[in-house]
């Protein structure tokens, strides 16, 4: 038990974070790369962004394109925050996600808010724990449901979304968010 609740503390650790605290200074790919696989909790290879994935990101309009090979806050915000969605949802989602989630909102608060959604959502699975190991495979069992059927609205809802995206571009409207 107390193996999950430090796995869970150093996620609540990451989140403070904030957008003023990143790097204030342009990265290159490879210092962007080290730095976000400092931010890394997975323990799965595949999880790790690449120099590939960055570029593909930058192709696909999830992330802003380098300034003269660098990257700057507003680059590792947006990565910080794909590295943690891409655990659940693809790439294309993540970044409809994004993209309307967004909007016409600053990065600076949607970063902070994205934090703070983490580090209360990882304080309310840790105060959901049970004492003891004896309850681990129900606890397990409750968040793994749990994921699954969060996971399957979460896309009927990027579907709405999806299917909204196009009618409003096309009338010349910035997509709602409802």
């Amino acid at each position: 038990m107390e193996q999950i609740k430090a796995l869970i503390n150093k996620l609540i650790d990451q989140t403070a974070v904030s957008y003023d605290r990143l790097p204030d200074i342009d990265l290159y790919m490879d210092q962007v790369i080290e730095y976000l696989s400092r931010q890394s909790i997975s323990s799965r290879e595949n999880d790790k962004i690449s120099s590939a994935m960055i570029n593909n990101y930058i192709k696909d309009g999830l992330l802003p394109r380098a300034n003269d090979k660098k990257y700057s806050r507003e680059h590792l915000a947006y990565l910080m925050m794909i590295s943690r969605l891409k655990q659940t949802l693809s790439v294309k989602d993540t970044g409809l996600l994004l993209k309307a989630d967004i909007g016409s909102s600053d990065i600076v608060s949607y970063f902070n808010d994205f934090q703070r959604l983490v580090s209360d959502t990882a304080k309310a699975v840790e105060s959901s724990l049970p004492d003891g190991d004896d309850e681990l495979s129900a606890v397990a069992l409750r968040l793994a449901v749990s994921g699954y059927v969060s996971r399957v609205v979460c896309e009927l809802i990027l579907a709405k979304l999806s299917a909204r995206a196009p009618e409003e571009a096309s009338a010349g409207q910035e997509p709602s968010k409802s």
